[in-house]
């Protein structure tokens, strides 16, 4: 029987996504994100590229047409072939700001930016036709397609800021909007009955467009009507059935175990969401062996820091140390893959990697002095010697197609303007997945210090997280209810812990990598949880590197800084290369690192791993200090090992 025919029986996930903005963020994260909002690209980039976010209306009176042929963004590169992707960029610049702005705006409840998202939102719903189509394409060429378009990924974008902003507004003419967006674009392709990847000479906003089922999924979970998750599972399917440039994910190449991942990154990881949500809406075992393979296959492309590749195409590489980067897009797809795992298998090791993944390589690629104007890495590599454009400092460039993406920026204009927007939304997605709402009550699965409000057996419940996580492994829950009631609260126990104390009499259940305190919660209750962990060290290939709970240490190298282009004052491009020639320092056959205080305002300074490693151009130890990945910017990360003899 067709997908579009089939009576859905959707799975059991293990868990449920809370609505967006019951969880609020305190400590460094509300720090950080402050200042990124107030100060910093989150909430300026419409003032640093007016051209592409304020004077190009997409979605409205500047819509695409027939007629139009390309757009000049500022990109360097010129090669015709994908050039015709430009006309849809702005879409995902747009969209995706959108979407970063508002969610940290109504996370800390800041009035001004809030007031700036509702009008932009407003806007926005005012482009809608009458028909209820929210999108870029004019009447002549929307759903009318031969070749590269950004229709199903223009929507995708936006509808997925618009549904952040109805969960924490409760603004129901959102939610109505959204669905006749929907119901716009499932009849114009009807499941079954159109092939809207079917096209010739396709390049990324096709692909993109799987993600559509990013807002299916979602709507799924909000109204629980089956025609969004079965719509997705076809969606998924129709993929899978048609040639495109993006297909790591389809299911043919994934159940070839000699196929490996080569396209694009970004597409890679954020179409595992897509494969995830179409294996839990049918009882497929296909569907689950190719959910296996797709992540048996991500493994091989994790650098030690987490970080995906994605420079820009993974084709069929290892990860490596030095050599392969990972793009700030891919690092905030994939950590929402992680969570979507997470969400719907339960498997607490899924939290692990999410937390490695931000902590180390995405705060790895932010700025470490001042990421509010200085930005971030649009790509970069784990053990970093030099962000001056290319790879490496002397390689060749191809004047059509310079290597520009290795440098620190607000806005990376001279590439593509996808990187910032998306190192805007990670921190809000981080946060939305903090705590997880179980048939039994609630879990926290991402630690953080964070504020949690919501409603257990209509009890108003409000969980106070706070700690220094992770710089201190210690986490204290205190617990208000607007009277006593019964559920189960959840911690995960990382996988890098030791041990684990918790300061509570009642009894605590271990299981399934979670502890589970069942009791009646009143106010003034409090659980602390705190993890011991030991200097650990990892081998990567024929190198080593070195960890401390879920934080990756670094030996930082000196640079000296260049500046680049300015975009308004304080807000410019930033280029570094060593101050003096480095010689890689290797690891002794016994190396004994402690764990160490810095007096520093940032807490990424505050910490630091004290040891010996060994200098082979003097041949001695020498004492280091390393770093949290997130205080770096020029680093060694892995370490091979030290041939010295007795001197170990």
């Amino acid at each position: 029987m067709p997908t579009h025919e089939k009576k859905i029986q959707p799975r059991p996930q293990s868990y449920h996504f809370l609505r967006f903005g019951e969880i609020k963020p305190a400590g460094w994260m509300r720090t950080q994100m402050s200042h990124e909002l107030e100060h910093g690209f989150v909430g300026h980039l419409d003032e640093l590229v007016p051209e592409l976010i304020r004077r190009d209306d997409i979605y409205g009176a500047n819509r695409l047409t027939k007629v139009d042929r390309t757009k000049d963004l500022g990109v360097i590169a010129k090669e015709t072939r994908w050039e015709v992707q430009f006309l849809w960029w702005n879409s995902e610049t747009q969209s995706n700001w959108l979407d970063g702005m508002a969610r940290t705006a109504m996370l800390l409840e800041q009035p001004d930016f809030i007031e700036k998202a509702r009008l932009r939102v407003r806007h926005l719903l005012d482009t809608q036709d009458d028909d209820g189509y929210l999108g870029i394409y004019a009447p002549d060429l929307r759903f009318n397609f031969t070749g590269e378009n950004g229709e199903l990924w223009a929507q995708a974008s936006l509808l997925r800021a618009l549904l952040g902003w109805y969960e924490a507004t409760d603004d129901t003419h959102v939610l109505i909007a959204v669905r006749r967006a929907l119901d716009v674009t499932m009849n114009a392709y009807p499941a079954g009955r159109s092939h809207p990847f079917a096209v010739k000479d396709d390049f990324a906003g096709v692909g993109h467009g799987l993600v559509f089922a990013d807002v299916l999924d979602r709507l799924f979970q909000l109204t629980g009507e089956e025609k969004y998750l079965r719509y997705a599972l076809w969606l998924y399917e129709e993929y899978s059935a048609q040639p495109l440039s993006q297909d790591d994910i389809q299911i043919t190449n994934l159940l070839d175990p000699q196929v490996r991942f080569r396209s694009h990154g970004v597409h890679t990881y954020e179409h595992l969401r897509a494969l995830i949500t179409a294996a839990y809406a049918a009882d497929d075992p296909q569907l689950d062996d190719a959910l296996i393979a797709a992540l048996t296959k991500l493994e091989t492309c994790l650098t030690p820091s987490g970080g995906p590749i994605g420079d820009e195409f993974i084709a069929g590489r290892h990860a490596d140390a030095s050599d392969t980067g990972y793009e700030y897009c891919s690092i905030h797809e994939l950590l929402d893959s992680y969570t979507h795992l997470l969400q719907k298998t339960g498997g607490a090791h899924w939290a692990d990697d999410a937390e490695w993944l931000l902590f180390n390589a995405g705060q790895g690629a932010r700025h470490p002095v001042d990421s509010a104007k200085q930005g971030i890495a649009y790509l970069k590599t784990d053990n970093s010697s030099s962000m001056t454009g290319p790879l490496h400092p002397n390689d060749p460039q191809d004047e059509r197609n310079p290597q520009m993406r290795y440098k620190y920026s607000p806005v990376h204009q001279d590439v593509a303007v996808c990187c910032v927007p998306n190192a805007g939304r990670i921190l809000p997605y981080y946060i939305k997945s903090m705590w997880l709402r179980s048939d039994r009550g609630l879990a926290a699965i991402l630690y953080g210090a964070c504020d949690l409000r919501t409603r257990i057996n209509d009890v108003d419940v409000h969980i106070t997280e706070t700690t220094d996580y992770p710089f201190d492994l210690e986490i204290k829950f205190s617990v208000e209810t607007s009277e006593p009631t019964e559920f189960t609260l959840g911690f995960r126990r990382p996988k890098w812990a030791t041990s684990v104390h918790v300061n509570v009499a009642e009894r605590v259940v271990e299981r399934s990598g979670f502890i589970h305190i069942q009791k009646v919660w009143k106010t003034g209750d409090i659980v602390t949880v705190r993890f011991e962990t030991d200097v650990k060290v990892h081998q990567f290939k024929d190198e080593s590197f070195i960890s401390y709970g879920p934080l990756l240490f670094a030996l930082p190298m000196e640079s000296e800084s260049t500046p680049g282009r300015e975009y308004a004052p304080g807000f410019q491009d930033s280029y570094y290369s060593l101050t003096d020639p480095y010689v890689a320092l290797c690891l002794p056959e016994r190396p004994a690192f402690i764990r160490g205080q810095i007096a520093s305002d940032s807490p990424w300074m505050s910490i630091a791993l004290e040891g010996k490693l060994f200098d082979p151009a003097i041949q001695q130890m020498k004492a280091v200090q390393l770093l949290p990945l997130g205080a770096t910017l020029l680093r060694q990360v892995t370490f091979k090992k030290a041939h010295i003899g007795d001197a170990s």
